[in-house]
């Protein structure tokens, strides 16, 4: 392992094991998280599914700005918080980040440095520039950069733009994203382009994805077409299926699984993404697929407003929390004959099988996704049907 920030940076705390020994350890961490969960029935744990590349792999990169003391004056950080903390340690020329983002962070870095750009200061709570984002596309080799100031029209803008676009031609579009308030949260409602096009494109799997700066996308590419992909191939179900896709995004999971002559509704909290969704329909040829704002807790309403009350194939990709009791009851009395689980979380995946098994669903499969080598992050697909086999009259 050759990383500038080794062993200081604790983004990547599984640097030092073997890639074998990470999968394995993942592995047992998704098994011992089933296993504590009585009742789940026999099933079939594959084995886990890694990573094309173990470094280079992540297509954004999410820093704080930090501004420091040293003798000569003050010292520009870009970089991540130390757990339970606010301290912040170097990560702009992190291993694991797109080899086309890792000059590009240092560019940014430096470009702010040389240009005594005003970084927020938490304890004072003055200055300007808090947060970098920056995203890749392998399809266009192009960068989309968001930027974080506690104010809406900060005077240094125009010109760290001019010169970092100057070193950087993969620069293609750029957002400032207002932020003033206290706390962790990175991005606020308050997003407006600078330039270029509002939303970054991508491959997946075969499909063009877009996505913009508060739209979430899957940061290991390779990774998640393969995740997509065996989706695609547990899904089954009739000819012209109803397809519920909840949490869904930028419409990726859906997507993915869709045939012609099947109907597709999405349900996401996100308009920025149900924005998304809805171009990568279209892009993607389904005619049959709708994408609607709404919260998940309120899932059986908004399939029944939407024509999906009993739908063959429910999709899920949850945010860590998982679903929770109330969105799983309401799956169960959806009543359909598929269910196809996307986690980011053993625990709360678990807890949730749980509670589908018991309203009726048999745990079929469960595989494990390698999207983030490195950490202890594990990512699963987890597949169910119906007990009974038999689908309520259409």
């Amino acid at each position: 392992m050759r990383c500038e920030h080794f062993p200081n940076c604790v983004g990547c705390p599984w640097v030092e094991r073997p890639y074998g020994a990470q999968l394995a350890e993942k592995q047992e961490r998704l098994s011992a998280a089933l296993t504590e969960q009585p009742g789940l029935g026999r099933f079939r744990l594959a084995a886990p599914s890694g990573s094309p590349q173990r470094f280079g792999y992540r297509n954004h990169a999410k820093l704080v700005f930090r501004a420091r003391r040293v003798q000569h004056g003050r010292e520009a950080l870009l970089g991540v918080y130390r757990p339970g903390t606010h301290s912040v340690m170097p990560a702009e020329g992190c291993s694991v980040h797109d080899r086309i983002l890792q000059p590009f962070l240092k560019d940014l870095r430096a470009l702010v440095q040389e240009q005594g750009v005003s970084i927020f200061d938490e304890r004072r709570r003055a200055g300007d520039l808090r947060y970098a984002l920056a995203r890749s596309s392998r399809l266009h080799g192009s960068i989309h950069l968001t930027l974080v100031s506690a104010r809406s029209r900060p005077p240094w803008l125009s010109s760290l733009l001019r010169a970092l676009r100057r070193r950087q031609p993969s620069l293609e579009s750029a957002f400032l994203c207002t932020n003033p308030t206290p706390g962790n949260a990175l991005l606020s409602r308050e997003i407006r382009s600078l330039f270029g096009p509002p939303a970054l494109l991508e491959n997946l799997g075969g499909h063009v994805l877009e996505s913009r700066p508060d739209a979430f996308l899957q940061a290991n590419p390779d990774v998640a077409t393969n995740l997509y992909r065996a989706a695609a191939r547990a899904f089954e179900a009739p000819p012209n299926a109803r397809i519920l896709d909840l949490y869904c995004g930028v419409g990726a999971i859906g997507i993915s699984v869709a045939r012609p002559g099947d109907r597709l509704l999405g349900i996401e909290a996100s308009a920025s993404a149900v924005s998304c969704a809805r171009s990568n329909s279209r892009r993607a040829g389904i005619r049959g697929a709708r994408f609607v704002a709404g919260s998940a807790e309120a899932v059986r309403g908004l399939a029944a407003e939407n024509g999906m009350s009993q739908p063959d194939t429910v999709l899920v990709n949850p945010p860590r929390k998982g679903l929770g009791p109330s969105v799983t009851k309401q799956i169960a009395e959806l009543h359909p004959q598929q269910i196809l689980y996307i986690s980011c979380d053993p625990a709360t995946l678990a807890r949730d099988l749980r509670a589908l098994v018991t309203r009726g669903y048999k745990l079929e499969r469960v595989q494990a996704f390698d999207m983030l080598p490195q950490t202890p992050h594990v990512e699963a697909l987890a597949v169910l049907s119906r007990r009974d086999g038999v689908s309520p009259p259409r």
